[in-house]
């Protein structure tokens, strides 16, 4: 059976494609990471009010930073939001990255969950399966996302301990258990399955006020201060790819989002351009 992201991926590129591209010269097509588009829509609202004579199209669902990348290198998006620095193949097709800022990656669970703080030893253990149920007994139901994915990348990047446990939690995985092709998705089945714990930015918890927390770790709160203050250590960076030679329309879009005014709206949803 093909992989889901494969074909929301495939179903995306149709549209793209059948819409063909780009008919006017201030139309600018936007989409990549989950995690990052809803709060950057919010953030170019301030430029669409400024130039109503540009066009600005967000591609819902998401389509991913691998997908929204190769999109741009087709000339079926203009801008793409990733959750991962260009790859050396990708810089060879023509493609350029603005580094937008980074957000606190989290471990969530639901809000109204009597659970608020975890250790990375029990996080390890119930991504493992070494342990099955929170501390009240109830049943802990880890949420994955695709092995290939830069958010399980973030996630065994955290610790040696960390990478096996989320390699055996994929090993193990049963048909039908939950695995989130999207960060879409991982934060929908946050919200539905009881005792679900998910990892995610925080930036898509605020942006989309979705009814999620995320846990303290090891005693640290996991909060945009704490990250720019490096005592929350595990983050999500964000970056905006374009071609090497954008439409100068595209290009002032991308300068908008780098610009004072942006960072701020940005910042209030979980978005940090303060240098690590």
């Amino acid at each position: 059976m093909k992989n889901n992201n494969w074909i929301l991926q495939c179903c995306c590129f149709g549209f793209l494609l059948l819409t063909g591209p780009t008919t006017w010269a201030d139309q600018v097509r936007i989409s990549g990471t989950g995690a990052l588009l809803s709060a950057v829509k919010q953030a170019t609202n301030a430029y669409s009010q400024q130039h109503p004579d540009v066009q600005i199209q967000f591609l819902f669902p998401p389509i991913g930073s691998s997908g929204a990348i190769k999109a741009v290198t087709n000339k079926q998006l203009d801008i793409a939001l990733s959750g991962r620095p260009l790859k050396e193949e990708e810089q060879s097709t023509g493609l350029v990255q603005e580094w937008l800022g980074r957000s606190p990656f989290l471990f969530v669970v639901h809000k109204d969950s009597p659970v608020t703080q975890a250790t990375l030893v029990q996080l390890t253990d119930w991504y493992s399966g070494r342990q099955t149920t929170w501390p009240d007994g109830s049943k802990v139901r880890v949420v994955l996302r695709p092995l290939a994915d830069a958010d399980t990348t973030i996630l065994k990047n955290i610790s040696p301990s960390m990478e096996e446990a989320v390699t055996t939690a994929h090993a193990n995985r049963q048909p039908g258990s939950a695995l989130a092709d999207t960060d879409i998705d991982l934060v929908d089945m946050i919200e539905k399955v009881p005792g679900g714990l998910g990892s995610v930015a925080l930036t898509l918890i605020l942006a989309e006020h979705r009814p999620l927390k995320g846990l303290i770790l090891d005693g640290i709160e996991p909060t945009v201060a704490a990250m720019e203050n490096n005592n929350y250590k595990y983050v999500k960076q964000a970056y905006l790819v374009i071609s090497a030679k954008p439409p100068p329309h595209v290009r002032a879009i991308v300068d908008f989002l780098l610009s004072p005014e942006a960072t701020a709206t940005l910042l209030q949803l979980g978005i940090s351009n303060k240098k690590p």
